[in-house]
């Protein structure tokens, strides 16, 4: 009977960490995680991008999938990242008469928006003691995924810790960002569009789409913009505080 368990179990093992079920199993967590959220009436708590992650989890935990083999076949979803983030241009481009007309206090925005991003996360970090590799994982918190990661490699940061950082924020903006706009008297959607583009990235931004798509426009500005701009701050900020 044991040597039955154990043969099952092995089989079952290298089924679970085929690259085929792998991806099978990103696909079909992030399409149950969705029919969850319009069941749910579409509310910010349920957002596909946090269930979504918590099923992954969940599958990892109690089965045999390992977690270096997951990692390891999910990267063609991680390469389709970039891909996927200049797409968002398409939409960028109908705008393009009414972007030119706010060029300045977009660029204001992004300016002032994503250095305090930065630097109010590395400073928290240095404040309660992290150490220097933590505050380079935090540091990219402000940039989309793919970005995030390849400026985490570079900086020696810890690239779990990374992904972590980037996924909560974008989980977190998406849930309160409308919201937040809105108690401060922040109607226009252009306006909480680009807020959350440069602080919830590619997670403000597809819910950013979902209430309204000139808010959904304008936050993939904001996170493209910030795919730009904190590159070039970051390494700056990296020497003021460390």
């Amino acid at each position: 009977m044991d040597e039955v368990i154990s043969f099952s179990y092995g089989l079952l093992q290298r089924q679970m960490n085929n690259p085929v079920v792998i991806l099978l199993i990103n696909l079909g967590a992030y399409l149950l995680a969705e029919k969850f959220f319009i069941r749910m009436g579409r509310k910010g708590w349920f957002h596909p991008l946090f269930t979504t992650s918590l099923l992954v989890f969940l599958v990892i935990r109690f089965s045999p999938l390992q977690p270096d083999m997951y990692t390891k076949h999910s990267e063609l979803l991680k390469m389709l990242l970039a891909p996927f983030t200049v797409s968002l241009a398409v939409p960028l481009s109908r705008q393009l008469h009414t972007l030119r007309q706010l060029a300045g206090p977009l660029m204001c925005s992004l300016l002032i928006g994503g250095f305090l991003a930065a630097f109010i996360g590395m400073g928290m970090a240095l404040a309660t003691g992290g150490s220097r590799e933590v505050v380079l994982s935090i540091s990219t918190k402000a940039v989309t995924t793919a970005v995030a990661l390849v400026m985490g490699e570079q900086y020696g940061a810890i690239i779990p810790l990374v992904a972590a950082v980037v996924i909560i924020s974008g989980v977190y903006g998406s849930l309160v960002g409308p919201s937040l706009c809105r108690m401060f008297g922040v109607t226009d959607p252009r306006a909480i569009g680009f807020a959350m583009g440069v602080n919830a990235h590619a997670g403000g931004t597809a819910r950013a789409f979902e209430l309204d798509l000139t808010m959904g426009v304008y936050s993939s500005l904001g996170m493209c913009l910030c795919a730009i701009y904190m590159p070039l701050l970051v390494p700056w900020l990296i020497s003021l505080l460390l």
